[in-house]
């Protein structure tokens, strides 16, 4: 089931946030990507539980949209290119990107193996 949280954000979460996903948004879409909001911040938004631990899945490449949304917008970047993700920080804010991927576990605590 997809639900649209377009409204739950606006209201739950800081005008900055709410701006930073737009723009994120409007810019993988532009280049053919979609852009997902994932993990416990959704059920939070749910639930109508405060939580700013933002996450976010791209079609696409994470680390070359991120690089592309420090143009747009000043923030650092930490690039993981092993797992194709990044965390993109600026002012108290921080945003998870990762790149849809399978992740395979050889045994319990291991790191994965990222397709």
């Amino acid at each position: 089931m997809i639900t649209n949280l377009a409204s739950e954000i606006k209201k739950q979460l800081p005008s900055e946030i709410v701006n930073f996903m737009q723009v994120a948004g409007n810019f993988a879409q532009s280049q053919g990507q979609r852009l997902y909001l994932v993990g416990g911040i959704v059920r939070d938004l749910l639930l109508k539980r405060t939580n700013f631990d933002l996450d976010l899945v791209v079609e696409g490449d994470a680390i070359e949209l991120a690089q592309q949304l420090t143009e747009i917008k000043h923030v650092k970047i930490t690039t993981h290119p092993r797992f194709g993700t990044t965390k993109l920080q600026w002012n108290k804010w921080s945003v998870d990107l990762a790149t849809a991927r399978s992740e395979i576990y050889v045994k319990p605590g291991a790191l994965p193996r990222v397709k």
